[in-house]
């Protein structure tokens, strides 16, 4: 092997580790601090993906119809689950591209330095990042999704955004799915024990090692590429309602173990009102 080989390769994994460590941006765009805390969040996070993917008991229901493509890489989704539901639907990622290397899952994260949150682990895990969100880098996000899925990425999206308000269905995904021509596909999770941030704007869940994990997926969404804005706007209603049914299910087969922070006495945690629940379930 010759020494401009050796030279190569090498600058090639220092530019692979940089780009783990930093994505797109340089070392210098991030304070001491800001670097020190997202190494530490990374390693947690990766930890708690690879304990949840090895110890849990994963189950899939609802998605006979596309997902052998997946799983055989021969097509590719737009998966789209409300924001407080996405560290499950990670482990899950992880857990399927670890048994077929050729399925790739990409993930739209906020384009703010706070996303590096949760950037960073899923660089660390080997998927691909988006930068952008309805507030920040909206049109460059959009195109670099829909490049991510002419390269054969299924895309993760997360329906009500990184700032929200919860449960209400931003048109992102609407327009990427119009604009690629890759059907939607609602998801959600149920687990027998989860932690929830439930001072957190989304009341956040995170699943616990040694539970079980139950993906469901409800029937793709097809978006014409020649929709009208009358046409997408209903769509985008129908498209909530179907989340929030999966959202009711989850809900109604998921136990909250471990409150964080530890409520103090007498508070009172953020719930749906039961009218909004009972409208749901008609």
């Amino acid at each position: 092997m010759s020494v401009a080989r050796d030279k190569n390769e090498s600058r090639a994994w220092d530019d692979y580790l940089r780009w783990r460590k930093y994505g797109d941006r340089k070392p210098k765009d991030f304070t001491l601090a800001q670097r020190a805390l997202y190494a530490a969040t990374g390693c947690a996070t990766r930890l708690l993906f690879r304990m949840v993917t090895d110890t849990c008991d994963m189950f899939v229901t609802g998605d006979q119809p596309w997902r052998r493509k997946v799983q055989e890489a021969t097509g590719n989704v737009i998966f789209v689950m409300w924001h407080n539901r996405l560290p499950g639907f990670v482990s899950y990622a992880e857990f399927m591209g670890r048994r077929n290397h050729m399925i790739k899952i990409g993930s739209l994260v906020s384009a703010s330095k706070d996303g590096e949150l949760l950037a960073r682990p899923l660089r660390e895990v080997g998927s691909a990042e988006i930068r952008g969100s309805s507030s920040a880098r909206a049109a460059s996000a959009l195109r670099e999704a829909i490049d991510a899925l002419g390269r054969g990425f299924s895309i993760a999206s997360v329906g009500d955004g990184p700032r929200g308000p919860r449960y209400e269905l931003k048109p992102g995904p609407l327009m990427l799915a119009k604009a690629s021509g890759v059907p939607i596909v609602p998801a959600t999770w149920a687990c027998t024990r989860v932690a929830q941030l439930h001072r957190s704007w989304d009341q956040l869940m995170v699943p616990l090692p040694l539970s079980r994990v139950e993906m469901r997926f409800d029937a793709p969404v097809h978006v014409p590429a020649d929709a009208s804005d009358e046409q997408l706007a209903a769509m985008r209603r129908d498209l909530e309602a179907q989340l929030m049914r999966l959202t009711v299910w989850a809900d109604n087969r998921t136990r909250v173990a471990w409150q964080i922070p530890k409520p103090r006495p007498g508070e009172v945690l953020k719930r749906r009102k039961v009218a909004a629940l009972a409208e749901h379930r008609r």
